[in-house]
Parts: C-alpha cells; structure tokens; sequence
C-alpha cells in the first residue's frame, strides 16, 4: 500500500507505475492512493483498513515510513547539525569538532549537481563516505566527490534506476 500515486517514489512516476506492474505479476496486492487507516489482529491475522473502504486481511505487514537520521549522541556532544537534524560535514567528512568525523545516512550529503547539501541516504553513497572518513582519520586528505543520487533497484525480473534530479527536484 502506497499513500502517493505509485510505488517507489525515489523514480518518476512512470517508472515506479512500471515497478508496480512487476510486483503485481509476481503476485504482490499492489495498492496506490491509499491511505493505512487501522491495523486490526484477527484470528487469521492481520485486518488492514484504509481509505476509500480498502479492508484486506494478511499475513504480514511491512511499514517502511522513510528515513530519518538519529542524531542525538551527535547533537548532545555538540556537534553542527542542520536545521533537518543531519549532522554538517565538509568534504573531507569531518565535522565541527576535531577528530570527529560522520558518514552515511545521518549526515548531509553533497549534491554534485546541485552544489548544495541535502539529505540523500543511499547506501552506496553512505560506503564511499565511510571510506572516505576512515581514511582520513588515518591522516590522509580524501574528499567526496559529490553525489548525484544514483539509485539501482532489482524488483523480481525488473531492474531499475536513476540518477540526477527528479522532476519535483527540478522544478523546486
């Protein structure tokens, strides 16, 4: 079930139609524009309800409600985070304090394309500035390069991706 029009929002919506498309080949109850009202046991187990009178019993419900930084230790020992809660890197990834250095989804991550910081946790991107990270906590002088939020997904027969800007990212 996907609250917005199509599944996979991180794609255009034609491509995240055709993700919906594949999953419902393989079996999978694909439902857009709906919204989770209540989660109900039953004897059979679980009673779904939503919007527009949805109601589907299953065996199983998986709620994946996006990605938000924990930042709180980072915070507490006074380290720079921005106005989202991710914490401030520069290229190097290191942060206000010296010595400390952050990598990965609770940091903000240089768009290569936008030339700004935004929040993009991808795991891919969250590898390369982990390495980064380590080695220049070693004493080296690695710089990450940038992002620009390539994404690469395998649903089933189906592979997908992306890279660069949305439509919405472009328009905004």
């Amino acid at each position: 079930m996907e609250f917005l029009p199509t599944v996979l929002l991180t794609l255009e919506e034609p491509l995240g139609k055709i993700v919906g498309k594949e999953l419902s080949n393989h079996g999978v109850n694909v439902r857009t524009d709906t919204k989770i009202e209540s989660l109900k046991e039953t004897d059979k187990g679980l009673l779904v309800s939503g919007s527009n009178g949805y109601k589907n019993e299953c065996g199983l419900v998986l709620v994946v409600v996006g990605a938000a930084p924990n930042t709180s230790l980072a915070k507490s020992a006074g380290i720079g985070t921005n106005e989202k809660g991710t914490i401030r890197t520069n290229l190097k990834m290191e942060t206000n304090h010296p010595n400390i250095y952050a990598a990965g989804d609770c940091i903000e991550t240089y768009h290569a394309l936008l030339k700004q910081n935004i929040y993009l946790p991808l795991g891919t991107t969250a590898h390369k500035q982990g390495r980064i990270a380590g080695e220049n906590m070693l004493g080296g002088n690695a710089k990450f390069q940038g992002s620009l939020g390539s994404q690469v997904i395998k649903i089933f027969d189906l592979v997908a991706g992306r890279t660069g800007l949305h439509d919405r990212d472009c328009q905004r």
